[in-house]
């Protein structure tokens, strides 16, 4: 394949992603219909006014008209990333969009250069577009499914580390402190340990000194962690300070079964090891365990049989 074919792959992939964009960009979002109401009512200095702030606008800030192929739990998390590198909160999901695009434009076109480096002849151009696409999905993916991951782990992460803040919690408001003290303290103590459950505990923190209820601020990080255990928690701790009951029996009772429901994953998953572990037995230990034994008579018998024809 010559430069200028590949010149022309290139050259048919932008013109489809660029299409691709403009329809997507020329969709009318409800934000955008909004507005345009809004503008219809307005005094005519205020639509002035409005119309300078709109112009303001970058185009990075109106792409997360986009975000819609995006759960909420994925989009904290892309904000949660790129804040890393100091991106506000109002742009992650923009540069998260562009750099899926700028990640399959790459693949899209490093693909068929390395099919055609790496075949022994050059490849048709079925086989060059059937590259370039799948390069282009790939890139598409790839990001989609690293914050997938990071979402699994970090749930993973908080589930494993909160029956031992509770416990601390526990000992927090048993020495007289109130719950949002108790919870600042638990969260600094955590920091190093335990950074995922520190950021959803000052988080929670943070909520409710500004939230009017405690109880939606419980049910916000019961929300974000979506963990079957943390939301019998935040029940618990909810109906405790809704009836007045003891906060610290009842961050007790939470942490015990939360210690419990652990326990039982745990015991599962050994009780599932048995038939996991039959199918490396007979593709491993049993051939060598063959060998082992039925290895020396085989020997033995080539030996006489070879010693027999002599």
């Amino acid at each position: 394949m010559t430069f200028p074919d590949l010149m022309a792959l290139f050259g048919i992939f932008a013109l489809v992603v660029g299409g691709a964009s403009l329809v997507v960009s020329s969709i009318p979002m409800r934000s955008e219909l909004l507005a345009r109401r809004v503008n219809a009512i307005l005094p005519r200095s205020a639509q002035v006014s409005r119309r300078r702030e709109v112009r303001r606008a970058s185009i990075v800030q109106k792409l997360p008209s986009l975000r819609a192929g995006l759960s909420e739990a994925e989009q904290r998390e892309v904000i949660r990333l790129f804040s890393k590198i100091r991106v506000p909160a109002d742009q992650a999901i923009p540069y998260f969009l562009a750099s899926r695009l700028v990640l399959a434009g790459s693949l899209g076109i490093l693909m068929p250069v390395l099919a055609r480096y790496l075949g022994n002849a050059s490849p048709s151009l079925p086989v060059l577009l059937l590259t370039l696409t799948v390069g282009a999905i790939a890139g598409w993916l790839l990001p989609i499914l690293f914050i997938d991951y990071n979402i699994k782990q970090r749930t993973k992460a908080v589930a494993m580390g909160l029956p031992d803040a509770l416990e601390l919690l526990v000992v927090c408001v048993e020495a007289g402190l109130s719950l949002e003290d108790g919870l600042q303290r638990v969260a600094r103590e955590l920091e190093d340990s335990q950074p995922a459950l520190a950021d959803e505990l000052t988080l929670t923190w943070a909520e409710i000194n500004i939230l009017p209820n405690r109880a939606q601020a419980l049910a916000n990080l019961a929300a974000r962690t979506d963990i079957p255990s943390v939301r019998s928690v935040v029940s618990t701790l909810s109906q405790s300070m809704k009836f007045g009951t003891p906060l610290a029996q009842s961050l007790r009772v939470g942490a015990t079964e939360m210690r419990n429901d652990q326990m039982m994953q745990l015991e599962e998953r050994a009780s599932r090891l048995p038939a996991l572990m039959t199918i490396p037995v007979m593709l491993f230990i049993m051939p060598t365990l063959f060998l082992i034994i039925g290895g020396p008579a085989a020997l033995r018998l080539i030996d006489t049989f070879h010693g027999g024809l002599h």
